[in-house]
């Protein structure tokens, strides 16, 4: 890669990893009595368009696009700029958004990107692989008869709300474990610190790719009233608050790992005071039997207690009534 013409203005260049997956192109034409289905760029300016257009490394063969649409070449330099952060912004009477998409597969936690424009009655995702969470798109189309007679921006809300409810997935698949920890720390009084990290660090990314959507999204909303339909305001209204509620959750949740986090550590604390304390008890106990036992043990030529027939006997019960008695001693004292 040439490193000046990366930097240079309106360079298209792919910065993503999925090089080897061929572009295919997915343009569904309809309105409220037709859909039509096919594989090119080419508008139909009496029917509203959605194109989904997979693999971006082909960079020539997708920037053919702006000979069928009035496309900025710096958006298209957003697009192919996969690294770009979650954003929605309004460019010459159109709509730019980048998100980057978690949801569940097999019970995992899946990431994608997704790039997105609307324009006139066009809506055009780009995406680097095969987007699975837009899946319910298709049915949608063939079965939502009210998705195809509303105006383009009702498709908008359909695909965020797609995008929300995969994350309200995974919100309750970090939320489920976070739970788990809960009850471990609580019981048990361990958790496996790795495991807990993993947790919050996909929280912190659910976080990033939340947030930045719902405050533009609310701000383009009240400033940009041209490009939303009045009749789909409720709609917009309704996907707001889910992603507020969303938003809120996540950082509840957020802060309980963070006081889980903290009750873990004093956990562990309490756990090496108690050993520590422990140890310390038990030396503090073998201090004046060491005494004793050097005290007998130093090489005296007139040392007359050694000759005693009994002297074993009584040093033993001496140092046994020693240690009874600081174990008593520290026991009243609640030392242990």
């Amino acid at each position: 890669m040439n490193i000046s013409n990366y930097f240079k203005p309106k360079t298209m260049i792919y910065t993503g990893k999925h090089v080897k997956t061929p572009t295919s192109i997915k343009h569904y034409a309809y309105d409220g009595q037709n859909l039509k289905i096919n594989s090119d760029f080419k508008s139909n300016k009496d029917l509203k368009n959605y194109i989904q257009i997979v693999g971006l490394s082909n960079v020539e063969e997708i920037a053919i696009i702006k000979e069928h649409y009035n496309i900025d070449s710096l958006i298209l330099e957003d697009v192919f700029n996969v690294n770009q952060r979650n954003k929605i912004e309004v460019v010459d009477n159109s709509l730019f958004g980048v998100f980057h998409v978690e949801y569940l597969e097999n019970d995992y936690v899946k990431e994608d990107y997704m790039s997105l424009l609307m324009i006139e009655n066009t809506i055009i995702t780009f995406h680097e692989t095969e987007p699975i969470f837009l899946k319910p798109l298709e049915s949608l189309f063939n079965e939502h008869k009210e998705l195809r007679e509303k105006s383009i921006d009702y498709l908008l809300f359909q695909i965020l709300d797609i995008i929300t409810d995969n994350h309200l997935d995974v919100f309750d698949e970090l939320d489920t474990a976070i739970a788990i920890f809960e009850a471990e720390i609580l019981e048990t009084k361990d958790v496996e610190q790795e495991d807990v990290y993993l947790v919050r660090k996909n929280m912190l990314k659910l976080k990033n790719n939340v947030t930045p959507i719902f405050e533009q999204l609310d701000k383009i909303l009240f400033k940009n009233q041209t490009l939303f339909n009045p009749s789909n305001k409720l709609y917009y209204e309704d996907l707001k608050d889910h992603l507020q509620r969303l938003d809120g959750r996540i950082n509840q949740s957020r802060e309980v790992m963070r006081n889980l986090l903290d009750l873990h550590m004093n956990n562990q604390s309490t756990k090496m005071n108690k050993i520590m304390a422990t140890l310390t008890l038990f030396s503090a106990i073998f201090i004046p039997l060491s005494f004793l036992t050097g005290f007998f043990g130093m090489n005296f030529i007139h040392f007359g207690i050694l000759a005693y027939n009994q002297a074993v006997l009584i040093f033993s019960i001496m140092c046994f009534v020693i240690a009874v008695s600081m174990v008593l001693f520290f026991k009243k004292k609640k030392w242990f």
